[in-house]
């Protein structure tokens, strides 16, 4: 009778803990609803429309959730993101013209050679070398002129806290903050401008002395409560390309707010 009673204490101890512990079990997402999040990503980065001239996409890259769990009782907000690179299109350029004209020279020094002409061979090296110089002369030019590549990143149910510095402010409006960080030392042309989307606690922004963006409990397992996007790269042009963003397209795909 001392050892039922014994047991019986253990489990009334232990209940709630195991009560919690089953309520925080993270259950995998199905594969449509991590397609939801992908779908509010490209959606988003669609919304930022054309690079600024001079820039042509790399390459995109995308971390996707798999699990949702819940924290006392209610569903918490999943984070996921997606990151698009820019490259200097000149510079591009440049390394596509000196892959295809080392392809290009091959080949005819191959047919000289083959033929025996080594007075042929020596003009196809020296036009090799001049138009090396030239292509890596353009690439360097488009260097000099955009100085860095552009870094895009969108983000969901991200949490923010940050002080407004009224200096840094981009641009707002209801719904939508953008402010700036200046990336290393005074006249370093690398600039990031980050642009947070929540229609609730940043819908009056003028008011503000901070951005406060919250995550946890939502409503459902593919909820959006707020939405990032940083740009990052040579002042002029991130600041620039900021202010281009389809807001309304972007603030629509928000579907619940964390209070």
């Amino acid at each position: 009778m001392k050892k039922v009673l014994k047991v019986m204490l253990a489990l009334a101890i232990l209940a709630p803990a195991l009560c919690s512990a089953g309520d925080d079990k993270k259950t995998l997402l199905t594969r449509d609803e991590v397609g939801v999040f992908k779908k509010k990503l490209v959606t988003v980065l669609d919304a930022l429309g054309l690079p600024p001239a001079g820039f042509v996409k790399q390459k995109d890259d995308f971390s996707l959730p798999t699990e949702w769990y819940k924290e006392k009782g209610s569903l918490v907000s999943n984070h996921a993101y997606a990151n698009r690179k820019f490259a200097i299109k000149g510079v591009k350029d440049a390394e596509a013209a000196t892959k295809q004209a080392s392809v290009d020279y091959q080949k005819k020094l191959l047919e000289a050679q083959a033929k025996g002409d080594y007075q042929e061979m020596m003009r196809v090296t020296q036009e090799m070398q001049k138009g090396n110089s030239q292509t890596t002369l353009k690439a360097v030019q488009a260097q000099e002129e955009k100085k860095l590549p552009i870094e895009v990143k969108v983000e969901l149910n991200q949490s923010e806290y940050k002080a407004i510095d009224p200096d840094l402010v981009v641009f707002e409006k209801e719904g939508v903050l953008a402010l700036k960080t200046q990336q290393g030392d005074e006249g370093d042309p690398k600039e990031t401008v980050t642009v947070y989307f929540q229609p609730v606690t940043l819908k009056e922004t003028k008011t503000l002395s901070q951005v406060e963006i919250k995550a946890g409990a939502v409503p459902g397992k593919t909820s959006v409560s707020s939405i990032t996007v940083e740009l990052e790269g040579p002042a002029a042009d991130v600041e620039a390309w900021a202010k281009r963003i389809d807001t309304k397209k972007v603030l629509e795909l928000i579907d619940a707010t964390v209070k």
